[in-house]
C-alpha cells in the first residue's frame, strides 16, 4: 500500500490529534494518588524492582498477570512508588490502544475495499456494509470512521475507571496486546509480504504468537483473541471475496442464536470451566449469576456507554433472580431483539461491532461469577471495536454531527470524573453520595479519612459501615438459600459441610464484612474508646477468628487498660496462628515490649530478637534490645543495637541519646559528649542533653564547661533536680559554695523524695563544714 504525501498528512494530523485529545482529558489524572488496591500491589515485594520481579515471578505462568507485575516493578525501578510515573504509563498505554483503533479499521477499509475491486464488487461495497475507499490509494482516504471510533474511545467518560485507577492497569495491557495481534492479524492479508529470500508472514506470524500471549498474561480474557481473530478474518477477509457467504451467515440467525444459546447452557451446567480465585461461584451459582448479568449488561453497561454519567467505582448493584426482578427478563428481550435486528441489517460492521462486545464481555460477565457483579473497567475492551465501532460507522453515516455534540461533552465528563480519582477521598466522597448504603463506600472513606488523622469523620463513616452490613448480605449476594450455597462450597471445596449454614460464617472471609469492624476498632483504639474498641475487635474476630492484626490490636486495647496478662496472651495466640502474615515481626515486638513492662527482660530479647530475625529492618526492636541491653549493663551489645538503629534512620532521637548515655555508662565520656552534641544538632537546644554534657564535664574535671552547660540546661528547666545538684558540685569545686548553698536551699523547696531531700542534706552538710567556709 502505497501512501501519497496528502494521505501521510492527513493520517499524521489524525494520529496527533488522538494523542492531544487523550492528553488533554487525562491530564489531570497524572495528579491522582494511589486507591483502594494500588499499595498493597505495587509494594508487593515481587514488584519492587525489576531484579525482585526476575527474582520471584516467572512469564510462563500467564494465570498470575505476569506482564502487569513486570510493568509495576519497571515503574519501581524508574521511581520506587512514585505514582506520576504509573499514571503516566497508564495514559500511555491508554493511547496506545486508541492509535490501534484507529490503524486497525483504517487497514480493514482498506483491505476490504480493495479486494472489492479486485473481484469488480465494488458495487455491492456499501450493500455489505463495507466503506469504499474514494480515491483507491490507503486508508487515509476514509479516515472519517477510524477517528470518530477512536475519538470516542479515548474521550468516554466510562473508561477512566481503567486509566485513573492504577490497578486496572491490567484491562489497559490485555486491551493493547489484543490490538496489537489482531492488527499484525490483518497484515497477513495487506500484502504477499514477500522479501527476496525472506517471508515477512512468518515474522509476523511469529509477533502474533507473542501479542496473544501478551495478552493473556496480562488477563485471562485475552484468551477470547482467537474467536475474535476468526470472526474478524470471516467478516472482512472471506465475506469480501465471497459475499455469498456473508449472506448465507445472516441467513443463519436462528440456528446461530440457539447454537450459542445450547451452549451456553452445556456451559454453565457442567463443571470443568474455570472457576475464578475470588469467591463468585461460592456466593451467587453459575447460572444466577448469568441470569442477573443479562441485565447488568443492558441496564448498567450500555445504559452508561450510552449515557454515562452518575460513575461509581462502586456500583452496588444487588443481587436478584427471575423471579424477583422482571427487568432480567426485559433485558433477555433486549438482547434478543438487538441480535435479529443485527442480522437483518446486514450490516458486517455493525454485526461484528456486536459480537465484538458481548464475546469480549462474555469471560467476565456471563458464566464465570465474581465478586462483583458489574464493575465499569470490564467495559474497556469491549468498547474498543464493539460499541464504539458501531457508533462509529453510524456517526459516519450521520455525517458526524452526533459526535460533535457528544465528544465535547464526553471530554468534559471524562476530565470531571479524574477529579474524583484524584485522592480517596474525593473518590470514596463521590461513592458515599451515589449509593449511601454501600458497605464497602463507607468503610473505605471512614478509612482514608482514619489515615488523615480525621477520627471523627472516620468513626461517623465506619459506624455508618458497620449498621449497613446486614443490608448488604441480604442484598448483595445469593446466600438467602442455606442449602444451594452449601451445595456450592461444596462442590468448590470438595468437603461436604457438617455445620449448618451461618452467613456471619460463610461470608466472614470477605474484607467487606470484616474490615468495617476491625476499622473502627482502630479507631475507637487510637481514640481511647478502649471498651467499644475491645468490642469491636472481639467482633472482627467471631466472623474471623484468624484475623492477625485484630489479635494485635486487642492485645493493644488490653495492655492500655493494664491487662498485662491478657495482652500477652492475645499476642501469644496470634503468633501460633501465622508465622506468614506481614504483621507477625511486629506481633513479636509487641509482645516483647509487653515483657519488658512485666520485668521479663530475657523473654523480651528472646522476642525482639525473633522480629529481627523476620524482619531486619524493624527499628524500634533495635532501639528496645539496646535499651534492656543498657539497663542490664551489657554495653557493648547495646551499642551494636543503638548503632544497627542508626543505620536505619541516621536522625532517631531516642537511639541518638541512648547511645550517648551508655558511652557515658562506660565512661567514655568525651565520646558520650559528642554523642550527645550530634543528638543536639538533631533536635535543638534540649535541656536534658545540656545536663548530661554537663555531669559529662564534671566527671572529668572540666568545670568551667560542666558549669555551662548545665546552666544552659538550667535556663530551660530551671526545676531539673539533676542538673542542681551536678551545678552545685560543680560551683563548689570552683569555690563558689555561696552559690553553690543557694543552688541546694532552692532544691530543697521542690517535691523532692526522701532520698532526694537526704542526698542534698549531705552535701550542705559538706558545704557549710570548716574547711568550706568562705573567709
Amino acid at each position: 500500500m502505497i501512501l501519497t504525501p496528502p494521505e501521510i498528512k492527513k493520517i499524521i494530523g489524525c494520529v496527533l490529534l488522538l494523542i492531544l485529545a487523550n492528553t488533554a482529558v487525562y491530564f489531570n489524572s497524572l495528579k491522582g494518588a494511589f486507591q483502594f488496591d494500588d499499595l498493597p500491589l505495587i509494594q508487593s515485594h515481587w514488584v519492587e524492582d525489576l531484579d525482585a520481579f526476575d527474582r520471584q515471578v516467572r512469564f510462563s505462568s500467564f494465570e498470575n498477570r505476569p506482564v502487569v507485575l513486570w510493568t509495576y516493578a519497571l515503574n519501581n525501578t524508574l521511581g520506587k512508588n512514585r505514582v506520576f510515573g504509573f499514571h503516566l504509563f497508564n495514559l500511555t498505554v491508554h493511547i496506545g490502544v486508541t492509535l490501534l483503533i484507529f490503524f486497525l479499521i483504517s487497514r480493514t477499509q482498506y483491505l476490504t475495499a480493495s479486494r472489492q475491486r479486485q473481484l469488480g464488487k465494488n458495487s455491492n461495497a456499501i450493500a455489505e456494509g463495507v466503506e469504499p475507499v474514494s480515491t483507491g490509494r490507503g486508508p487515509a482516504a476514509a479516515s472519517g470512521f477510524p477517528l470518530a471510533t477512536a475519538l470516542l474511545f479515548a474521550l468516554h467518560p466510562l473508561n477512566t475507571d481503567s486509566v485513573s485507577y492504577i490497578s486496572s492497569r491490567s484491562s489497559l495491557l490485555v486491551t493493547f496486546f489484543y490490538l496489537l495481534a489482531l492488527y499484525l492479524f490483518t497484515g497477513l492479508f495487506s500484502r504477499k509480504n514477500k522479501i527476496p529470500k525472506f517471508n515477512l508472514r512468518w515474522v509476523l506470524f511469529i509477533a502474533i504468537l507473542i501479542s496473544a500471549y501478551m495478552s493473556i498474561a496480562s488477563k485471562l480474557i485475552g484468551a477470547t483473541l482467537p474467536v475474535l481473530m476468526g470472526i474478524w478474518y470471516l467478516g472482512f477477509i472471506v465475506s469480501t471475496q465471497k459475499p455469498q457467504f456473508a449472506e448465507k451467515i445472516f441467513q443463519l440467525k436462528w440456528g446461530l442464536f440457539l447454537g450459542v444459546f445450547f451452549a451456553g447452557a452445556y456451559i454453565v451446567a457442567n463443571s470443568w470451566l474455570y472457576i475464578a480465585k475470588d469467591q463468585g461461584l461460592e456466593l451467587y451459582g453459575r447460572m444466577p449469576y448469568f441470569l442477573v448479568q443479562i441485565k447488568v449488561i443492558v441496564f448498567y453497561y450500555l445504559k452508561l456507554f450510552l449515557f454515562p454519567f452518575n460513575l461509581n467505582v462502586d456500583s452496588g448493584l444487588p443481587f436478584s433472580t427471575p423471579a424477583s426482578d422482571p427487568l432480567i427478563f426485559l433485558a433477555g428481550l433486549v438482547i434478543i431483539g438487538i441480535f435479529f435486528t443485527v442480522a437483518r441489517g446486514r450490516n458486517i460492521w455493525v454485526a461484528v461491532g456486536f459480537i465484538w462486545f458481548f464475546i469480549t464481555l462474555a469471560p467476565t460477565s456471563s458464566i464465570i461469577p465474581l465478586n462483583d457483579l458489574a464493575v465499569e473497567h470490564r467495559t474497556y475492551l469491549p468498547m474498543t471495536l464493539g460499541l464504539c465501532m458501531i457508533v462509529g460507522w453510524g456517526a459516519r453515516t450521520w455525517r458526524c454531527l452526533m459526535l460533535l455534540v457528544l465528544l465535547p461533552m464526553f471530554a468534559l465528563g471524562t476530565a470531571t470524573r479524574n477529579n474524583d480519582w484524584i485522592s480517596e477521598i474525593s473518590l470514596w466522597k463521590d461513592s458515599v453520595q451515589k449509593n449511601p448504603k454501600s458497605t464497602r463506600s463507607h468503610n473505605n472513606l471512614g478509612k482514608a479519612y482514619f489515615e488523615k488523622g480525621d477520627l471523627a469523620l472516620a468513626t461517623h463513616h465506619l459506624e455508618k459501615s458497620v449498621a449497613n452490613i446486614s443490608h448488604f448480605i441480604d442484598t448483595q449476594y445469593n446466600i438467602k438459600s442455606a442449602e444451594e450455597f452449601l451445595k456450592r462450597r461444596e462442590k468448590i471445596t470438595g468437603q461436604k459441610s457438617v455445620n449448618k449454614f451461618s452467613p456471619s460464617e460463610s461470608i466472614g472471609l470477605l474484607a467487606e464484612l470484616v474490615e468495617p469492624h476491625y476499622n473502627l476498632a482502630s479507631v475507637y483504639l487510637d481514640q481511647g474508646r478502649l471498651d467499644d474498641a475491645e468490642k469491636e475487635y472481639l467482633k472482627t474476630l467471631a466472623l474471623r477468628p484468624g484475623h492477625f492484626s485484630s489479635r494485635i490490636g486487642l492485645s493493644s486495647v488490653y495492655n492500655r487498660k493494664g491487662l498485662y496478662d491478657q495482652a500477652i496472651a492475645s499476642l501469644k495466640l496470634a503468633i501460633n496462628l501465622s508465622n506468614s502474615d506481614p504483621g507477625f515481626a511486629l506481633a513479636r515486638l509487641n509482645l516483647g515490649e509487653l515483657y519488658g513492662k512485666t520485668g521479663k527482660i530475657e523473654n523480651a530479647v528472646t522476642e525482639w530478637e525473633a522480629a529481627l530475625k523476620i524482619d531486619p529492618s524493624l527499628l524500634p526492636a533495635y532501639f528496645n534490645l539496646g535499651t534492656a541491653y543498657m539497663v542490664t549493663d551489657k554495653f557493648e551489645l547495646a551499642v551494636s543495637a543503638f548503632k544497627h538503629c542508626l543505620k536505619l534512620n541516621s536522625r532517631y532521637e531516642p537511639a541518638l541519646f541512648n547511645l550517648a548515655k551508655v558511652y557515658q555508662k562506660q565512661e567514655k565520656w568525651d565520646t558520650s559528649t559528642q554523642q550527645f552534641k550530634s543528638f543536639l544538632e538533631v533536635t535543638g537546644p534540649r535541656p536534658s542533653a545540656y545536663a548530661q554534657i554537663g555531669f559529662n564535664f564534671n566527671r572529668q574535671a572540666d568545670w568551667e564547661n560542666a558549669q555551662d552547660f548545665l546552666e544552659k540546661s538550667l535556663s530551660l528547666q530551671p526545676n531539673n533536680f539533676n542538673a542542681q545538684i551536678s551545678l552545685a558540685e560543680t560551683l563548689a569545686n570552683l569555690g563558689q559554695m555561696k552559690k553553690a548553698r543557694e543552688l541546694l536551699q532552692t532544691a530543697l523547696k521542690m517535691d523532692l523524695s526522701p532520698a532526694q531531700n537526704e542526698a542534698i542534706n549531705k552535701m550542705m552538710v559538706n558545704l557549710t563544714g570548716p574547711q568550706n567556709a568562705t573567709p
